[in-house]
């Protein structure tokens, strides 16, 4: 069988065949790699293809598919809200497992909860306090930024 016309194209009986499955391996690569790049057989090709009936499936994947975006979307729920909680139990733990974030005399238990809640003056003390480590943080990160720009300042490498 003929595949190619003298023109270049493919001819209609490779076409039928290549619609037909009867076509060697070889034979059908060469239809493909044809197909890829010439638009003219291409179309020629589907309406070939047209008066078939179409295939149906052997079983329907609408089950199997709906179930696996269910599990991605319940995995990418969770795993936000893990993050989520995880980020906001560091943060908690930071603030709270500080030692100079809490007076002395709470730490101690020298005074009794309702007394120190009540206290403004204890409310005070920790507002002190809290602005202190606050204060702290920014001086480290200054220092930090300000020996970082030194060294790209001197050419040097930073860390």
């Amino acid at each position: 069988m003929k595949l190619f016309r003298d023109d270049g194209h493919l001819t209609d009986e490779a076409l039928t065949a290549l619609a037909g499955e009867s076509l060697d391996d070889l034979s059908r690569l060469e239809i493909a790699e044809h197909l890829a790049f010439c638009d003219l057989c291409l179309q020629r090709y589907t309406l070939a293809l047209e008066p078939q009936p179409l295939l149906t499936p052997s079983r329907s994947c609408r089950e199997s598919l709906m179930r696996r975006i269910r599990e991605r979307t319940l995995h990418l729920i969770t795993s936000r809200y893990a993050t989520a909680a995880a980020a906001v139990a560091l943060a908690l733990t930071v603030v709270w497992g500080s030692g100079s974030l809490i007076p002395p005399e709470v730490q101690t238990h020298e005074a009794p909860a309702a007394q120190t809640a009540s206290d403004p003056s204890w409310a005070q003390r920790w507002s002190d306090a809290l602005n202190q480590v606050v204060s702290g943080w920014n001086t480290w990160l200054s220092g930090r930024g300000a020996r970082q720009s030194n060294l790209t300042q001197q050419g040097g490498q930073h860390s």
